[in-house]
């Protein structure tokens, strides 16, 4: 059918190919049967194939059932569970992986299928189909799936036939789609969970592809540290998993698996791991993968010279002796990964249920506090703190809402506060999400080496992200308190009113929502302002208030009630205000995908920002201030945003970055009134780039001075009458991940938005090394460029859809709006000596033909 066997070299099938396949299996065998489970971002179906024995299949709705009871410990005790799990069967769910580029694990989907039905009178698989349900995903990423290949396909033959993707593989967020596991703002991470709720697997298996070389296969034990959030059954299980796939591939002669290594599972957020907070054994493994279908011969003097004696050790038993890698190999590694987790998973069948009901049992019959989470619904973002409960029941929580005089803690909450009880099964999902991140000291290593530090964030307090008050409550849930609680299944927030006499109306500036709201507003032909004074707003007094006009009371109130925000009318403007309108915005997308860029481009479409991607070419066509009067660069460093993919390795019109001629082109847009706005690596790029007067006090500095891969931060906020800080918290938490701090230079014209504290640890969650070197430091600034303004922030305000907490401060630039008088701070460092500030020979030329002064970085700006 497919004219191809998986795995053979220079072939991908796509999607479509192995949906097709699927479903011809499932029509010529009783042991498979094919189900559409949602959508995929780019509207395909994502389907699953469902594979076990005939009888077993027969009794499926039967069997799910009881893998959710048992999931859940419902009224059940220990007796019931032990015949449960004796009398049912144990599913498990496998998938062709989710990072499109690692284009093994979709091929194997199909190998997989095949063997399992095609087998006949064979123990092992006899043994498979009658114990174990499999659900079984071609991919989780159908959309990436389809373009990888489609871009295989057209360069096979040619010189940029192993020539990277000039796209992110999934719409918006690429490789971060494996970062979205609890927040859920892709479609397909919102389809897994859904699915995962539906089947209760107990084992949750995704391929990978991103061995540490020479390796052919990473698998589990996974490095330290790991949450204590986990099960000890899960825990358990996963390193019986590796250790049981280690001896499965010796035992089929496929050397080189290797375990612990550099990958720990640290980071909550992981989609292949956040179910193990609902006590999946959830787990992932990495193949060796050269590109694509291509093959590619290795020797083993281009190995690392460690590992060139060939020697066994302990955590990488078998070593592997190098020569051909092909797909085929990768294909056969995940398939006997698979295999042997089915297997596994056979043999064992009662004593994994039995585990997965003592895991739910035992965080019910929880004996410690946190007994119970609280979200007040009067908080100053109200629609955040419902997103927040809400983003809990799509987790698989039960979520309460209070009734009039429910008490805890000794504070009596708002009747509709959101409680969810940790007498649960899925309660750790909860505590990990909720409480603050500790990052063991142990884990970074005596000498704080670099092999032993994070590779991934490592503090994600979705409260302290989100801005968002939440309580632990630290005594037992009594009845009096439950009988004053209701299970919701959705989110309903309080109703929003219109209150007061008048045709101009107020409104908050704090809430996010408020902007979803004022760009309604605007695009219904109303005006905007915002109020140098304080007025009342439903949220109080408030200085930078919204103040909107040109609406009728009807089409205000239905703006009320449609974004949960509330507006106070008044007979007259306030005398001091500033006039806003809809920006033309520009957001850099280069062709070397920025995975920040698709994050930044997914928010500001969900809060109706009509915003134009800007490419190289465009980057480089003069004029800019003419089609543009904002332009965003996301997180890139300097080659990604300057010089982009090297030519000769991609087709010509992806290859380079912005160039001279963009930066040129920049600098103009600016000086001629435009907003540059920068995030992160990106703003530590343009201070050399544009010869801005600060310095970022960061740089070069090797992980013995500092390191910080990403951990929210405490951050204080400067000259708060200013509107790029309106709505801003008086403290709001950052997440800092690989960024700059900076020190402003003699020449500096312009404000610091935010400083981190002087005599204070900044940190609030994760692990930070040496924190002492942000201390007064500062992290965001405003400054003047001639007739426009550079917005620079060392940190990630819009970071992975989940710092919505500091979404702010990229909303209120993106507006026109006439700046008042900018405040004039000091310099906050001496220059530089000159042999780390001078420009480079390109910069100095450019400000030379512009007539700006020559030399350093330090100069004075127009």
């Amino acid at each position: 059918m497919l004219g191809h066997t998986p795995g053979d070299d220079f072939y991908l099938a796509n999607y479509e190919d192995a949906v097709k396949y699927f479903h011809a299996l499932a029509s010529s065998s009783d042991r498979m049967k094919m189900f559409t489970v949602g959508k995929s971002s780019q509207g395909r179906d994502i389907e699953v194939g469902v594979i076990s024995s005939p009888q077993n299949l027969a009794r499926l709705d039967e069997y799910k059932k009881t893998a959710r009871q048992l999931a859940t410990s419902t009224d059940l005790n220990d007796e019931q569970a032990h015949k449960l799990a004796r009398d049912s069967k144990v599913i498990v769910h496998i998938d062709g992986g989710l990072h499109s580029s690692e284009v093994a694990g979709g091929q194997h989907s199909i190998a997989l299928a095949y063997k399992l039905l095609s087998a006949k009178n064979d123990p092992e698989i006899d043994a498979i189909l009658d114990n174990v349900i499999l659900v079984l995903w071609p991919t989780l990423n159908p959309d990436g799936q389809d373009m990888v290949v489609s871009w295989y396909r057209q360069n096979l033959g040619t010189k940029y036939e192993v020539a990277p993707m000039p796209s992110l593989y999934q719409d918006y967020v690429g490789h971060d789609n494996n970062r979205d596991g609890f927040m859920l703002n892709m479609k397909e991470e919102q389809v897994v969970v859904r699915t995962e709720l539906e089947y209760s697997p107990v084992i949750f298996y995704c391929q990978h592809q991103t061995a540490p070389f020479p390796a052919r296969i990473w698998i589990p034990p996974f490095a330290d540290p790991i949450s204590s959030n986990v099960s000890p059954y899960v825990r358990s299980w996963l390193n019986v998993i590796g250790t049981n796939m280690a001896a499965y591939l010796d035992q089929h002669n496929m050397p080189g698996a290797i375990h612990e290594s550099r990958f720990d599972n640290w980071y909550g957020g992981f989609t292949d791991w956040a179910g193990v907070f609902r006590n999946e054994i959830s787990f992932f493994t990495e193949t060796a993968l050269y590109r694509y279908a291509t093959p590619r011969f290795y020797t083993v003097d281009e190995f690392p010279k460690e590992y060139q004696d060939l020697r066994a050790l302990t955590m990488y038993t078998t070593p592997w002796e190098g020569g051909w890698w092909r797909l085929r190999d990768a294909v056969d590694y995940m398939v006997a990964g698979s295999m042997s987790v089915l297997d596994l998973a056979a043999k064992n069948r009662e004593a994994l249920l039995y585990n997965r009901y003592q895991a739910a049992r035992d965080n019910i019959h929880r004996t410690e506090p946190p007994f119970a989470y609280v979200i007040s619904d009067r908080q100053a973002d109200v629609p955040e703190a419902g997103l927040l409960a809400e983003k809990m029941i799509d987790n698989g929580l039960d979520v309460y809402q209070s009734k009039s005089g429910f008490r805890a803690n000794g504070i009596e909450y708002p009747a509709g506060s959101w409680v969810i009880p940790m007498d649960q099964p899925y309660s750790a999902m909860a505590k990990e999400l909720f409480e603050r991140q500790v990052y063991p000291a142990a884990a970074t290593g005596a000498t704080a080496a670099g092999a032993h530090l994070p590779y991934d964030i490592t503090g994600w307090t979705l409260p302290l992200q989100m801005g968002v008050s939440v309580d632990a409550v630290s005594d037992p849930l009594t009845q009096e308190q439950r009988v004053l609680l209701t299970k919701i299944d959705q989110v309903k927030l309080p109703e929003a009113q219109t209150i007061g006499e008048g045709s101009i109306f107020a409104v908050s500036h704090k809430p996010n929502a408020s902007f979803q709201w004022v760009n309604a507003a605007l695009a219904q032909g109303g005006s905007v302002a915002m109020s140098s004074d304080a007025i009342k707003t439903s949220e109080g007094m408030e200085q930078g208030a919204f103040v909107v006009s040109g609406l009728s009371r009807s089409a205000v109130a239905g703006l009320t009630s449609k974004f949960s925000i509330g507006a106070v009318s008044m007979p007259a403007a306030p005398a001091h205000a500033i006039p806003i309108k809809k920006a033309r915005i520009g957001l850099y997308r280069p062709w070397s995908p920025s995975i920040d860029e698709g994050w930044t481009r997914w928010i500001l479409e969900n809060y109706n920002y009509d915003t134009k991607s800007i490419y190289n070419a465009d980057m480089r066509s003069a004029g800019l201030r003419n089609r543009y009067d904002v332009i965003i660069i996301p997180d890139m460093n300097r080659n990604q945003l300057m010089d982009g993919f090297h030519k000769g390795t991609i087709p010509g019109q992806y290859a380079g970055g912005i160039e001279q001629e963009g930066l040129n082109n920049l600098r103009e847009f600016v000086r001629a009134g435009g907003t540059l706005v920068a995030f992160n690596q990106a703003a530590s790029s343009l201070i050399p780039l544009m010869s801005l007067p600060v310095r970022n006090v960061l740089e070069g500095l090797g992980s013995d001075k500092f390191y910080c891969a990403g951990a929210l931060l405490r951050v204080e906020t400067e000259h708060p009458e200013m509107p790029i800080n309106y709505g801003v918290p008086a403290s709001p938490v950052v997440m800092f991940e690989r960024g700059p701090a900076f020190e402003t230079l003699p020449g500096f014209k312009g404000a610091v938005l935010a400083k981190y504290p002087k005599q204070t640890d900044a940190l609030e969650s994760g692990m930070i090394l040496h924190p002492e070197v942000l201390q007064d430091k500062d992290a965001a600034l405003e400054l003047v460029y001639g007739r426009g303004r550079i917005l620079l922030f060392g940190f990630k305000p819009q970071h992975r859809a989940q710092a919505h907490g500091t979404y702010r401060y990229l909303f209120n630039a993106l507006y026109l709006y006439d700046n008042p008088p900018m405040p004039s701070d000091p310099p906050s460092a001496k220059p530089a000596p000159a042999t780390t500030t001078v420009a480079n020979s390109s910069t100095i030329a450019s400000e030379t033909s512009t007539g700006r002064r020559q030399g350093t970085a330090t100069a004075a700006q127009p």
